[in-house]
């Protein structure tokens, strides 16, 4: 028969090698699913995750009694949480568990372990392999999270917090094949506003900078959330519209169009003066098949509005004549 303390350490060694090849925390959680009941078998147990952004503490994963027991709380304000230290009911007022282990990362503490029962005290073994398998929890989450916010970056415009190009051609590369197949349309409307060079060598680039970032809030405040919005490069931005009609996305790029003209932005106390933009609009089935052809279209689109005059919307498909345009200043 196998000694209990030499299959904990077998199962801890299986534990920390799968965990290393865990590449998002579903996978990390399937892994603990399995091993955490069969290492701490005598006990009942918890997963606790802090979230800063709203702060709260969610228990992602319970084994044993207490995941039956609904007057065990998800401890909220212990040494654990604020502290980051090791806890026992010995120690503290704890009604949680017998003894808490926090998961750090460099900066703060992302979550806890919790073992046991408050009213019956953890063996000196438990807790020796609570504190090990902590470590092993809180480095892995602790790099998966990083890989995550790391990769995040390379899809964001350091500038405006907006998405990329990057983000933008792996968005419409997923959204056409599924509009295709549901039978429904997408918009894209191409955004540039006029004369922004400009700005730039009247006022300085950081005023140039103010107004990308005005105009980056502004679009995000005028689409919905299941819209998306990208710096595409430059002064240009790409709107991706889901659902809807040709005359609805026109109808919302004229929209934009006047909200970007209203706009009063200011720099160290003087106006920028006058803003205005060209937006270019193109559908998906009526206008392209395909990503490129949908962004490309939009962009023909918003080069007429530039060749036509500035500060109006024009609708791919359509010739160069100003009868044909949304709108025209």
């Amino acid at each position: 028969m196998t000694d209990p303390h030499t299959r904990q350490l077998t199962l801890l060694s299986g534990m920390a090698m799968l965990l290393q090849s865990c590449t998002r925390e579903t996978e990390l959680f399937d892994v603990i699913y399995w091993y955490l009941p069969e290492l701490f078998s005598e006990v009942s147990g918890r997963i606790c995750l802090k979230e800063s952004n709203p702060p709260t503490v969610t228990r992602v994963f319970e084994w044993g009694t207490s995941s039956r027991k609904k007057e065990n709380p998800t401890p909220r304000n212990c040494d654990v949480l604020d502290k980051g230290l090791p806890v026992s009911a010995r120690q503290a007022a704890l009604t949680c568990c017998a003894y808490c282990v926090p998961f750090k990362d460099k900066s703060s503490v992302i979550g806890a372990l919790c073992l046991g029962d408050h009213r019956k005290p953890l063996s000196g073994q438990y807790r020796k392999l609570a504190l090990i398998t902590a470590e092993y929890l809180a480095l892995s989450l602790s790099n998966l999270r990083l890989h995550d916010q790391l990769y995040e970056l390379t899809l964001r415009d350091p500038l405006t917090g907006l998405y990329n190009r990057r983000y933008m051609d792996a968005a419409l590369a997923k959204e056409i094949p599924r509009s295709r197949r549901a039978g429904a349309a997408l918009g894209g409307i191409m955004v540039d506003l006029d004369h922004f060079k400009r700005l730039n060598d009247t006022l300085g680039h950081d005023a140039g900078d103010e107004v990308l970032k005005t105009l980056a809030r502004t679009l995000i405040d005028a689409v919905r959330t299941e819209d998306t919005v990208c710096r595409f490069g430059g002064e240009e931005f790409f709107i991706l519209l889901t659902g809807g009609t040709i005359q609805d996305y026109l109808a919302r790029a004229e929209d934009l169009r006047k909200q970007i003209a209203d706009l009063d932005i200011h720099w160290q106390g003087q106006s920028v003066g006058s803003i205005t933009a060209s937006l270019g609009v193109a559908g998906f089935p009526m206008h392209a098949n395909t990503p490129e052809i949908l962004v490309h279209q939009a962009d023909q689109a918003l080069y007429q509005a530039k060749t036509q005059g500035r500060n109006q919307v024009i609708c791919a498909g359509v010739e160069a004549d100003p009868a044909d345009t949304v709108s025209v200043t």
